[in-house]
């Protein structure tokens, strides 16, 4: 058994650091293959995958360069595609391996230094894997090539592993030494990062909602009883499916099994009770035209609910939405009396559909209880 004897870290801040780490080694000329892997421990529907993409993301905006994420399930390999597969050559004197799908990437080597094409190769399951796949594996991992094959010139690599099931535990064949070659991240679920990122994929209200009002809800951590359990990914899976159906059911209820084969029964009839508070939430349009309205309570459940609802609005609208709209919308959350820590929610929604949304902003900044609460933050 290995100790997970790093600090926890969230998927939002895994992704700035590791980030910031490959940016930092490309700008300094260090060679790919002299980068130390990165070994992700973290439980099931995390976000490991996600941030693993989210990562490649950023490292071609911050150096404008192509980034392709190569995602090898080691579960689901054979040793032939890693190695390849050993055949005669013409003389029929010695062996060639024939190229695993793996390599068939470009290498772009008449490409200058600085314009290749950076490749992340995800190694999934790596814990899993058996003895065979985990030996060639690292020997990927750590060289950057198995036999007569190598990855492109500018590949780095990620490597994943679950805890043991229900436990807190990893199970790992590998040894300390080869421990040693990775840089270690302990990911584990926090709602900030998952929220941050739902506005940026456009998350359904609901999802965002139900969650803001219980964060405990977003990971359930139970995994060694329940077949069917909250995580990050289910609920990304709750949110497709609400979309999906939007308009098409009366109540979320009506899609009970649906819900529940994601999330599990009691999460699903606890999320369910939470959406019946949209029915008697006032029309969203009325609070950004400036119509009258009001909220049926005052309590956390039903504010959570209305800064979900204008936060999907504005997403929706970022395009066009003026700032009278926006300005209403604000007048609405503190004429609502809203506690000091929910108008902060309210406003650091607002703040992260901001990137890459000019016109979004210049409208944004304009409304004078943003600005305030910005000069006060």
């Amino acid at each position: 058994m290995a100790t997970i004897n790093v600090p926890e870290i969230s998927t939002g801040k895994l992704v700035e650091r590791v980030t910031a780490f490959y940016t930092g080694m490309l700008k300094a000329n260090i060679p790919c293959r002299d980068v130390r892997p990165v070994m992700l421990f973290g439980p099931t529907g995390v976000g490991k995958s996600s941030g693993v993409m989210q990562i490649a993301d950023r490292l071609s905006k911050e150096m404008g360069r192509e980034v392709e994420v190569v995602d090898i399930r080691l579960t689901s390999c054979t040793i032939t595609d890693l190695i390849g597969i050993p055949v005669p050559d013409k003389d029929k004197k010695g062996t060639i391996w024939l190229t695993p799908e793996i390599y068939r990437r470009e290498t772009e080597e008449a490409v200058e230094p600085g314009k290749r094409k950076i490749f992340i190769y995800f190694f999934d399951e790596l814990d899993k894997a058996s003895p065979a796949i985990q030996a060639a594996a690292l020997q990927l991992i750590l060289d950057r090539k198995a036999w007569v094959h190598s990855f492109p010139e500018d590949t780095f690599v990620i490597a994943a592993a679950n805890p043991a099931r229900g436990t807190a535990k990893y199970e790992t064949r590998m040894t300390p030494e080869l421990m040693n070659r990775f840089k270690h991240f302990n990911v584990q679920p926090d709602f900030e990062s998952f929220r941050e990122w739902g506005i940026n994929e456009g998350l359904h209200k609901y999802v965002l909602g139900y969650l803001a009002f219980d964060h405990g809800k977003l990971y359930a951590g139970n995994e060694s009883q329940d077949i069917a359990f909250p995580t990050p990914r289910s609920w990304k899976s709750v949110s497709d499916l609400l979309t999906i159906y939007e308009g098409q059911y009366d109540k979320v209820r009506e899609l009970h099994y649906d819900i529940a084969a994601e999330i599990g029964t009691a999460a699903a009839l606890e999320f369910e009770g939470f959406c019946d508070i949209y029915r008697m939430l006032p029309p969203v349009e009325d609070i950004f035209s400036g119509k009258p309205a009001a909220l049926p309570a005052r309590t956390p459940d039903v504010m959570n609910a209305v800064i979900a609802s204008i936060t999907t609005y504005v997403r929706e609208h970022i395009e066009t939405i003026s700032y009278l709209e926006l300005s209403n919308a604000a007048k609405f959350v503190k004429a609502q009396k809203f506690p000091p820590d929910f108008r902060t929610v309210f406003f650091l929604n607002l703040k992260k559909l901001q990137e890459g949304a000019e016109a979004y902003s210049k409208e944004l900044m304009k409304v004078p209880e943003y600005s305030d609460w910005v000069k006060k933050v």
